[in-house]
């Protein structure tokens, strides 16, 4: 039996560990998964006593690799799907729900990625960050896309897409939301996708990546000031964003470490800044709409970093924080939402021990602050000037 199942199904050396030829095909396929069982507990301030501080997930991760060598290059096909049961959502309430998270889903061929796949505008998004509910500052977002990337000598490589901008919309809220017949959001459905490009290079000494992204700002406008939301008419603006990320490989400490820098700047496509807002109260739109139908847009701006070390060969810390603050820019809204501004900063840390290869069992700790800046209570904005969240997670994981 051994050496007929040789005979059938031979290894894909070529294409890395653990590939094995489809038998009767030239196709290397890669099946593998993990399983987590992750505990929570989360709070903030005025935390509603009817959300629950302690929850848990269970997953179930399934990745299939399936690689193909054609003239073109190579064939690829990779899905990684989650299959999840949770007993409350975070900084929320329950019930107890099963869910699926497809985490990544695409095709690549000759240079294209076809499918749902982490944005190419990211870099450091949540590295060494564990869980499925992690609270960090930065972008960490999967959409569906279109890109192409060029691959040049030395490691240095460039990418353009065309990413679902219905995945980045940060809404339209009114300047002043006390105006008669003023709505929460006058966000216009999306006609064209965000643009992303990032040009990098990765190394021995470790990475380095500039991104930016054009996103389309749509609002449908009332027919005249003060009027109430017919949609009529519809207004248009452009956001963007951009971003410079670096990672150092550090062996010198040890063998394993790294350290990551990366700082964004947006101008009206507020989800690229990744805020951790625990409440969701005071979350600043891509715009305002004025009572004259114009916009104006919140602008922004973070840094995070992340440091990775390996006490030894079992035991194994990542220290991580952010800092980021975005700006209002329109003297209506700062007097209605109390606030000229906002700033949210998140600092936290983990241990993870590998008693044994494909198991990691990790304790993770993370602290943040939302923050409104000149505040005043006009109960539009936060209900105090500031909310502190925590965040402890437990986990073991098996990779197999």
């Amino acid at each position: 039996m051994k050496a007929a199942s040789v005979a059938y199904v031979k290894q894909c050396t070529a294409m890395g560990e653990g590939f094995y030829y489809v038998p009767g095909t030239d196709t290397c396929l890669r099946i593998g998964g993990y399983l987590q069982a992750q505990s929570y507990y989360n709070t903030y301030t005025n935390y509603p006593a009817a959300n629950d501080k302690t929850y848990s997930i269970g997953l179930f991760g399934m990745i299939m690799d399936a690689r193909t060598n054609t003239e073109y290059g190579v064939l690829r096909s990779y899905m990684d799907l989650r299959f999840l049961w949770r007993t409350a959502d975070q900084w929320s309430d329950g019930p107890n729900q099963a869910q699926l998270d497809p985490w990544n889903i695409y095709i690549q061929f000759a240079g294209f990625t076809f499918g749902y796949a982490q944005s190419f505008f990211d870099f450091y998004a949540n590295a060494n960050v564990l869980g499925q509910d992690p609270a960090t500052i930065g972008d960490d977002t999967r959409t569906p896309l279109i890109a192409y990337t060029w691959e040049f000598a030395n490691g240095w490589a460039a990418t353009v897409a065309a990413e679902d901008a219905n995945t980045r919309n940060g809404g339209v809220n009114p300047s002043d939301p006390d105006m008669p017949d003023a709505i929460d959001n006058y966000q216009a459905g999306s006609t064209v996708p965000d643009f992303v490009a990032n040009f990098g290079q990765t190394g021995d000494w470790g990475q380095f990546q500039l991104s930016g992204a054009l996103h389309r700002v749509g609002a449908v406008t009332p027919t005249t000031a003060g009027a109430p939301f017919i949609g009529s008419s519809q207004t248009d603006s452009w956001g963007y964003a951009v971003q410079a990320g670096l990672m150092f490989n550090l062996p010198f400490i040890a063998k394993g470490d790294s350290l990551y820098l990366q700082s964004a700047y947006v101008d009206g496509a507020i989800s690229y800044l990744g805020l951790i807002n625990a409440s969701g109260d005071f979350s600043p739109p891509d715009a305002f709409m004025n009572a004259d139908g114009t916009l104006s847009k919140v602008s922004g701006w973070n840094f995070t970093a992340q440091f990775l070390h390996n006490w030894n060969d079992k035991w194994q810390s990542a220290f991580f924080g952010g800092y980021a603050k975005f700006n209002l820019d329109n003297p209506i809204a700062e007097i209605a939402y109390g606030a000229t501004s906002g700033t949210n900063y998140n600092l936290g840390a983990n241990i993870t021990w590998t008693p044994v290869d494909k198991l990691g069992i990790t304790l993770q700790y993370g602290y943040n602050n939302y923050a409104a800046n000149n505040y005043v209570d006009t109960g539009f904005g936060l209900p105090t000037q500031s909310q502190v969240a925590h965040q402890v997670m437990f986990m073991v994981e098996r990779d197999f």
